[in-house]
């Protein structure tokens, strides 16, 4: 499957305020069996901090390589709970790799991060090449100037890929 994903960063907040913050993804998923895939893909973590009237960016770009069994599964009412585990590393951006802002320093420097992750998703079968996901996503990211954790809860769509050669 190919999947597209987005939605809340560290909590709801609106855009334009203080730890307002999203993310966005896109991932391959190989499923081994029925019960169990690998999925692996790129994924953007985003959030602004405020800094007197300026919101200071930190950008989060991640691949992440995570392995999902199914715990529940109602497959003739096409849903599946699924539960998944992995580690996800990549380059953390503080005010897009500039250290002054307004005549301030920033002392947080940007960096490479590496972490685990744990992840409950939801999968809806919509249709034989259609799957619709909800999903609540932590990251622990070691090494990151500002925070080592992530929660990610958003939504995401699966398309299925056929594996028929004709």
């Amino acid at each position: 499957t190919v999947e597209l994903s987005a939605g809340a960063l560290d909590g709801f907040k609106l855009p334009g305020s203080d730890n307002f913050g999203f993310f966005a993804g896109l991932s391959y998923s190989k499923y081994r069996t029925r019960y169990s895939y690998w999925k692996g893909g790129i994924h953007l973590n985003q959030k602004y901090y405020a800094y007197d009237r300026t919101l200071v960016p930190l950008s989060q770009w991640l691949g992440e390589a995570t392995y999902f069994t199914r715990v529940l599964g109602l497959v003739g009412r096409s849903w599946v709970l699924n539960i998944g585990g992995g580690a996800a590393g990549g380059y953390e951006a503080i005010n897009q790799d500039r250290t002054t802002i307004e005549g301030a320093t920033i002392h947080n420097p940007s960096k490479w991060v590496l972490g685990p992750t744990l992840a409950v998703e939801v999968e809806y079968i919509a249709s034989g090449h259609l799957m619709l996901i909800a999903r609540a996503q932590e990251y622990y990211l070691f090494r990151s100037s500002v925070t080592p954790t992530r929660f990610n809860l958003g939504v995401g769509i699966k398309f299925i890929l056929s594996t028929d050669p004709d």
